[in-house]
Parts: C-alpha cells; structure tokens; sequence
C-alpha cells in the first residue's frame, strides 16, 4: 500500500535537506582547500625564489658567544624569531632534516613506515586521479588525499619518533631565534631573503612586486570570500 501524503511530503523534505547540508559542506570543503592551495602558492614561490646553498651561514655568524643576548621584553623576542628565521632559514632547515634523519633511522618502525609512504607516494603521482568506489578524486583532492592518509599513517605508527624529532628540532629552533642578537638589514637584504613575499628585494622592485605579491594578494581575497561564505553556510546550515 502507498503511504499517506504526509509521510512522502516528510520525505521529500528530508531528503532536500540532506541535500542542501551535503552541498553547504562541499562548498566549505571547496573554500577550505582553495585558501590551502595559495598557500603552498606562496610558501612554494618563496621556496622557489630563496637562495638556499647561498643564504647558509657560517659558524662565524651562528654562533659567536657576543651575538647572544636575553631579550628584554616580549615585543623584541617576536622581532628576533621574525628576523633570525628569515636570516638563518637555510641552517635551521638543515638542523631540522639532520634530526629528522637521524629520528627516523634510528627506529625500524618509522624507517619501514618512510619507505612504504615514499612508494605510494610514487605510483599515487603517477596517477592522473585516484578511484575510490564511486568517487574519483581530481588532481588536486588526490594530493589532499594523500597527504591526509599519510600523516594518519605516521601518527598511527610512529607517532612517538614524530613527536620527538619536534621536540629536539624545535626547542633549538626558537632558542637560537630567541637568543641571537638579529643581524643588520643590509646583510639580510643582500642574501635575497629579507621578505617571503618578495625575495628579489629591491633589486627590480618594480618589476618583482606583480610577481611576487600576485600570491599573496590572491590569498586575502581568497579569505575575505571565505568569510563572506561561511556566513552564507551557516545559515543555510541552520
């Protein structure tokens, strides 16, 4: 037997419902990856733009006991981690893959789990998209994908290593940062690393700030759409 108006109106609403819930999530989850996206845009530009073997510091400027002094304030330990991450980036990175390195092959579980990540990463890249039943992930989702599935992975398996090449890595990070005496603007300028958004410098200036900024400037427009959608979201959510 049919089932009364009432019980298919009730249907049909959930099931509108449903649907507008279903798409008010895809179109956050939409958002959320676009501002991700400009941001590796901006990070990987800066990467890209940075003279990495050029910008090492010698032993000389890392570690002259005289460069080192305790902040007087909370307003001046914000500028030297500002400044001294732009000036010794290259020897902070280089610390950080050392530690790394030795966390991970010092333990056969994160070794073991390295490699069979390092594998799926491959043949994942080699994929135009990745099938999972019905769904197919484009390009840019396959990457989200991969990358979510591994960091489960590695807090799942080697969770403790990853915590303790964090710890040992960051705390001399940021006490270095802290502690180092920032050196002069025209010693930072002249490495081409003063500002991430624009690490040609002055050189070109005019001819860089297109270039350079493009990403940035994308990137607050991308969060001021975010904002005005995620009041459009909510109250269609609600």
């Amino acid at each position: 037997s049919q089932g009364s108006p009432s019980t298919s109106l009730g249907l049909n609403s959930n099931s509108y419902n449903w649907e507008r819930h279903k798409q008010a999530i895809v179109d956050i989850m939409n958002r959320r990856m676009g501002e991700g996206n400009e941001v590796v845009k901006v990070v990987g530009h800066y990467m890209r733009k940075r003279d990495w073997i050029g910008s090492i510091r010698s032993p000389d400027q890392c570690f002259v006991p005289s460069n080192f002094k305790i902040p007087p304030h909370m307003d001046e330990v914000k500028h030297r981690i500002f400044r001294n991450l732009q000036f010794f980036l290259s020897n902070y990175v280089i610390f950080a893959l050392l530690v790394l390195l030795y966390g991970i092959f010092r333990s056969s579980v994160a070794l073991m789990c390295v490699l069979v990540l390092c594998i799926g990463w491959y043949y994942g890249l080699q994929l135009k998209h990745i099938k999972i039943g019905d769904v197919i992930l484009a390009e840019k989702y396959k990457l989200w994908a991969m990358a979510s599935i591994s960091s489960i992975v590695l807090l799942l398996c080697a969770g403790n290593v990853l915590l303790w090449i964090v710890i040992f890595s960051t705390i001399p990070i940021l006490l270095h940062a802290t502690l180092h005496i920032p050196m002069s603007a025209s010693m930072s300028k002249k490495d081409d690393d003063h500002d991430p958004e624009n690490p040609m410098g002055d050189k070109d200036n005019d001819e860089a700030d297109d270039d350079n900024k493009g990403p940035s400037r994308r990137l607050n427009a991308s969060r001021k759409d975010d904002e005005e959608g995620d009041e459009s979201d909510h109250q269609r959510l609600g």
